[in-house]
């Protein structure tokens, strides 16, 4: 049976979610950031009953805003799962289409088509496999706070793809990490994480100015979020379709572990 899910729900959440967890970070990241009880993100699951009187969950479903993740097993309610989209008044946008059981999402909604799919290389970084970089004397390179929310936000205003609102770099800021370099005050180039939770990291965000390219900043940036978070016992995670970028975090110590689908959705015309 399909349904919203509550607190009461959250160890079976976690037990589905933990049999793959660099590919539901974001749902994992929401959970335990974020909670059952607010009207931007939802979680609904297809809870079963076992034979002894206990219940599980064939798949779990997360609304982030306009935003759905979803993962289950092969023999959950793809379906009844679709159609929670469908219908759902808040509209759907984006699909992270990584769901594990099933090849794709997408061809249990009836209402939605990928306007733009993107498939990238998901990869992880081992403690022990990490390959630390050290930064120019002449750069400032340092965790990001608050007080850099306007700068950062002129920063991101004009970075392609990367672009973020005022509010999506004020919520690393406040509850992930954000790591940033600078020269002379003006801010180069930086990296943060899009999702954590206690053992693992989803990295995103990274962006140099053009003016600055050709000088190894991303990797530079990105070696001193890594070793943040290492030393917080988390391990990080990212995922790339630029080659150029793809060799950055092999340097680094990065590894492939899989691929990761993303879907930008369009309403069927009716």
């Amino acid at each position: 049976m399909i349904r919203l899910l509550t607190e009461t729900e959250r160890v079976v959440a976690i037990q589905l979610l933990a049999t793959a967890p660099q590919l539901n970070l974001y749902i994992w990241g929401n959970l335990e950031t974020l909670g059952f009880d607010q009207d931007f993100c939802e979680f609904w699951g297809d809870v079963v009953e076992t034979s002894d009187g206990q219940c599980r969950l064939r798949a779990i479903l997360n609304r982030y805003m306009t935003g759905w993740s979803v993962y289950g097993e092969a023999a959950a309610d793809w379906v009844g799962l679709g159609q929670i989209v469908d219908t759902h008044g808040a509209g759907a946008t984006r699909l992270q289409d990584n769901p594990g059981g099933i090849a794709s999402f997408l061809p249990y909604l009836r209402q939605y088509q990928g306007k733009q799919v993107k498939v990238e290389e998901l990869m992880a970084l081992e403690a022990g496999a990490f390959r630390p970089v050290a930064p120019p004397i002449d750069l400032i390179v340092r965790r990001g706070s608050m007080a850099d929310l306007a700068a950062l936000t002129e920063f991101y205003a004009d970075a392609g793809d990367l672009t973020r609102s005022a509010a999506g770099v004020a919520r690393p800021l406040q509850d992930t990490h954000l790591w940033l370099i600078e020269q002379q005050g003006a801010i180069l180039a930086t990296a943060l994480t899009n999702a954590e939770i206690q053992q693992m990291a989803m990295i995103g965000g990274v962006y140099t100015l053009p003016a600055a390219r050709g000088r190894g900043l991303s990797q530079v940036v990105c070696s001193a979020l890594c070793a943040e978070l290492l030393a917080e016992g988390k391990q990080p995670c990212l995922y790339w379709i630029n080659p150029a970028a793809g060799a950055v975090y092999q340097k680094l110590g990065f590894r492939s572990i899989g691929q990761w689908r993303s879907i930008w959705l369009k309403r069927n015309e009716t």
